[in-house]
């Protein structure tokens, strides 16, 4: 069990230039308090370094690399590292303040998260594993205690103390050390944390989903060892049976990147996405880990009234989407056709098949600012000119406030069915 270090004392209250306000989190590296910059004002996050990481040279090494690789990266669901430096011999970080809970906070009194929320909540953070993954970088401690969530809506990964950067020579590693959380860690950190690959945050992601969508832990609540049997025998029950109402593709997706073995996983985030959102198949014949007691009963059917009824209206602007996630960040130009609170329908150039997630980003007007939404494809249908129409409903609904402000000098209610 982490030790809960006190506060620092009243005399003690400034680091550096910052003024500490609330303790706000511990972890086995540091404290972390909200703070104010004395001259400007502008509220952070301050980590300040626990005594264990003087005593330890590897974990002093490794608090000192978090800034030296975190201030090079630059994506807007990383949480910002802003600035370091020492307060007598401890070392401490300053970073960017998110004002809302951690996504496990969040589930406390959510319990789960309904499917298009949980999508909403962590494709943004498979965006952010795929930008450090391209730049050889493994997060390695992906869990839902390191997902936090804006008062605004948006979703920042964020704690890179365990990271690995696969470019460097460093070793700080020591081999045959285990690193990550145990629920949530892949079992080849257990055995050699310094052999892990992108593959480990992979497992650790489907394993955060599959918290978020059924509330259980995968492998239960047992003991170290019990824990670590399960996960090598792939003994978890499948995320089907706890959510019936789960999406085949979902189900199978979380189960394959939970395998026992990494060579069996999808090879990275953007293939585990691809499968998840049924956008590429599961090959045929793959034998899937978890445990199915029994045929899940499969409840009816969300309806689609609340699409059909919202009030839709005809435009024709332009925009662009890509599949998320994509690091290739290809976007495909397209035209909105109608908009509701619930959705879009936006014609494209190519075809996504029905449960594709897509970026939407378009401008109601050419000086204006983009506006970003993720939407689920509904339907499809051909259009002219070798186009295709998409139906595609917003993983979050926008408000019918937010609508007429975006939209009040440019729509027309359609009799559009």
């Amino acid at each position: 069990m982490t030790k809960v270090e006190p506060a620092p004392r009243r005399q003690d209250s400034r680091v550096g230039d910052y003024e500490l306000l609330d303790k706000v989190g511990q972890g086995g590296m540091g404290r972390v308090f909200k703070a104010r910059h004395v001259r400007t004002g502008e509220i952070v996050a301050v980590k300040l370094a626990t005594r264990a990481v003087l005593n330890d040279p590897a974990m002093s090494r490794r608090f000192e690399q978090k800034y030296e690789l975190a201030s090079t990266l630059n994506h807007p669901n990383l949480v910002k590292v802003l600035a370091a430096g020492r307060h007598g011999e401890l070392p401490y970080l300053v970073m960017e303040f998110i004002d809302g809970p951690t996504l496990s906070q969040h589930l406390i009194n959510q319990t789960t998260l309904r499917e298009h929320t949980a999508f909403s909540v962590l494709l943004p953070i498979a965006d952010a594993l795929t930008y450090l993954h391209s730049r050889k970088i493994v997060h390695r401690d992906i869990k839902p205690g390191n997902i936090l969530m804006t008062s605004t809506g948006k979703v920042k990964l964020a704690d890179l103390g365990l990271v690995k950067n696969l470019s460097s020579a460093s070793k700080l590693t020591r081999s045959r050390v285990a690193l990550g959380t145990l629920q949530f860690v892949s079992p080849e950190q257990f055995d050699d944390a310094s052999a892990a690959d992108v593959r480990c945050d992979v497992y650790s992601f489907a394993a955060t989903f599959y918290y978020a969508l059924t509330g259980a832990y995968p492998f239960g609540k047992g003991t170290m060892l019990q824990t670590m049997q399960h996960k090598l025998k792939n003994d978890f029950t499948a995320p089907i049976q706890r959510q019936p109402n789960m999406r085949a593709a979902v189900d199978a997706a979380l189960r394959l990147a939970m395998h026992a073995d990494p060579k069996c996983r999808p090879a990275s985030i953007e293939e585990f996405v691809a499968y998840l959102t049924g956008w590429k198949p599961i090959p045929t014949g793959t034998t899937l880990p978890g445990e199915i007691s029994k045929p899940p009963k499969v409840l009816a059917a969300r309806s689609n009234v609340e699409r059909r009824k919202a009030a839709r209206h005809e435009v024709e602007f332009q925009g662009t989407c890509r599949p998320v996630p994509d690091v290739r960040t290809a976007r495909w130009e397209s035209t909105i056709m109608d908009v509701s609170r619930t959705g879009v329908a936006v014609l494209l150039k190519r075809r996504f098949e029905p449960a594709s997630l897509l970026e939407l980003s378009f401008s109601i007007k050419p000086d204006d600012s983009a506006v970003t939404h993720l939407a689920r494809v509904r339907w499809t249908r051909p259009a002219t000119d070798g186009a295709w129409l998409h139906g595609c409903e917003f993983v979050n609904a926008m408000e019918d406030s937010d609508l007429d402000t975006f939209f009040i000098d440019l729509l027309d209610r359609t009799k559009m069915q």
